[in-house]
Parts: C-alpha cells; structure tokens; sequence
C-alpha cells in the first residue's frame, strides 16, 4: 500500500463526538484488516489519544504494528497533552522527522 495515515484527532469528521470516535475506531479496525497494510500511522495533535492507554483502538494499531506498519505519535503534543507516560503502542516522533516523512511520502492521507 505504501501509504501514510496522518491522524490529526481522534475522532472522525465533525459533528456528534460519540459517532466521531465510532467511525474513527471503524476506520483503524478496518485498516488494520486490509491486504496491504499502511507504511505508516503519525499521529499529531489530538489524534495522539489513539495510541495511548485507553484507547479503543490500540489492538488494531498494535496489529499494524507488529506486521510492519511504523507508528509514530508527535512528542510535543504528548507532552502538551499531558499524555507521554501513556503512550502504549509505537515511537516518540518528532516534527522535523515529520516534516520529513510528510514531504518524502509519495502518498499520504490525512484523517481529521
């Protein structure tokens, strides 16, 4: 697939909350279930919530994971969000390796 998956919140669309966070862990579940897998999951923002404990969604990330898929989750906004001892699946990014990934991706795909 080779795609990159910029999650920027943790729900999906804008609108009712409780749908949003249903429709965003149908998403993940969904990708983790695809043949071909995304390259990559970066999570920014509030988009962070989704690999840290108490997610929905952290067996489905976890999946991808562990079949290949680089996580990474934007340092400043864990610790911004008072989240970086929570996260649970994958690796502290930065925004310059962000910014790297972002402009070397031949195919990224933003969920907000």
């Amino acid at each position: 697939m080779a795609k990159t998956f910029w999650f920027t919140t943790d729900t999906l669309g804008s609108g009712d909350e409780t749908l949003g966070r249903l429709l965003m862990r149908n998403l993940i579940y969904s990708l983790a279930r695809t043949g071909e897998r995304p390259e990559r999951l970066m999570f920014m923002n509030g988009g962070v919530r989704l690999a840290c404990e108490g997610s929905d969604s952290l067996d489905d990330i976890r999946l991808m994971a562990d079949a290949g898929t680089i996580v990474k989750s934007c340092g400043t906004c864990l610790d911004f969000l008072g989240l970086k001892d929570q996260l649970a699946v994958g690796d502290v990014g930065d925004i310059a390796g962000s910014a790297a990934v972002l402009s070397g991706a031949a195919d990224v795909v933003t969920v907000a």
